[in-house]
């Protein structure tokens, strides 16, 4: 069975998100390794469609095929502005200057706020990286500091107004 992590998520409507650094399914490019030949790099993210009344966005991304219980987020941001359409590829790197004006880097599974690269153990196969947009109806997110990403996930739960998920593949070493 294979496990995928929104089919029980509050439900939503469904927009368009994709990303020039690879196709939905397909491989992620090197540079989003965090590996001597990655770069650490987030991908570049573009969407449209995005369902009347959106005000800001909820970025994420998770490795569903980590193996630890309840898989790996490697990357949160919320309050992404609606209307920026894009995030430049890199700009989960630390100290978020490249987010869009008013995006907030929160800390990933990692202890990191900021996007750490996929980097799927050897022997653990092909990983399933689900890059999230979710779109809310409100400009900011009240988040506790310290909340943990099922604590954001709750709380944008009366917000949500839409979501689009695309997936990227990494491989382990053999």
């Amino acid at each position: 069975m294979s496990y995928h992590p929104y089919a029980l998520a509050f439900p939503a409507v469904e927009f368009d998100l994709h990303s020039d650094d690879f196709d939905n399914g397909g491989a992620l490019p090197t540079a989003c390794y965090n590996t001597d030949a990655g770069a650490n790099r987030s991908p570049a993210l573009a969407w449209s469609g995005l369902p009347d009344g959106t005000r800001s966005l909820v970025i994420t991304a998770f490795d569903a095929d980590a193996p630890i219980p309840g898989g790996l987020w490697h990357w949160v941001v919320k309050d992404v502005p609606a209307a920026a359409g894009s995030i430049k590829g890199d700009a989960g790197a630390s100290g978020g200057t490249d987010l869009p004006a008013g995006a907030i880097a929160l800390t990933n599974d990692l202890g990191q706020a900021a996007y750490s690269g996929v980097r799927p153990p050897p022997g653990t196969g092909t990983h399933r990286l689900f890059v999230c947009a979710t779109a809310l109806s409100v400009d900011r997110l009240e988040v506790p500091a310290g909340a943990s990403v099922a604590m954001l996930n709750i709380l944008m739960i009366p917000h949500t107004l839409g979501r689009a998920v695309i997936v990227g593949t990494s491989d382990a070493p053999a």
